[in-house]
C-alpha cells in the first residue's frame, strides 16, 4: 500500500512540475546568454522583478517608495551617479546581487522615463 501510495504521489508530483515549467525556456537555445541587453523593456523587466516590491514608477504600482524621473533627476545630476547608488545599494535586500547589464538596463529605465 505505502509503494503504492508513494508512486502515485511521484507521479502527481512530476505531473505538476511539467505543467509548471515554462515551455517558452526549452525553447531557447542553450547558448543564450546570461545576462540581458540594456534595453528599456529590459529595464522594465527587472524593475519588476527586482524593485517592485519596494518601489512603484510610472504606471507601475508597487511598493511604498513612488519614483519618479523628477525626483531622480533632482537627487542624482548623472546618470553615473544614479548608477553608482542603484548598484552598490538596491536591491536593499540584497545589495549588488544583480549582472553589470541588469542594473545597467533598470538605471537606463528610471532615467529615462518622463519627467
Amino acid at each position: 500500500m505505502k509503494r503504492i501510495f508513494g508512486l502515485v504521489l511521484s507521479i502527481l508530483m512530476i505531473a505538476l512540475m511539467s505543467a509548471c515549467s515554462d515551455d517558452e525556456s526549452s525553447k531557447e537555445p542553450a547558448n543564450k546568454p546570461a545576462s540581458e541587453p540594456a534595453t528599456a523593456s529590459a529595464g522594465d523587466d527587472i524593475f519588476q522583478k527586482s524593485c517592485i516590491t519596494c518601489h512603484s514608477s510610472g504606471d507601475i504600482t508597487g511598493g511604498q517608495v513612488k519614483l519618479d524621473s523628477t525626483k531622480i533627476h533632482a537627487d542624482f545630476q548623472k546618470k553615473e551617479d544614479l548608477y553608482s547608488f542603484v548598484a552598490k545599494k538596491m536591491p536593499k535586500s540584497a545589495p549588488g546581487s544583480l549582472s553589470k547589464e541588469q542594473y545597467d538596463a533598470v538605471v537606463n529605465y528610471l532615467w529615462d522615463q518622463e519627467q
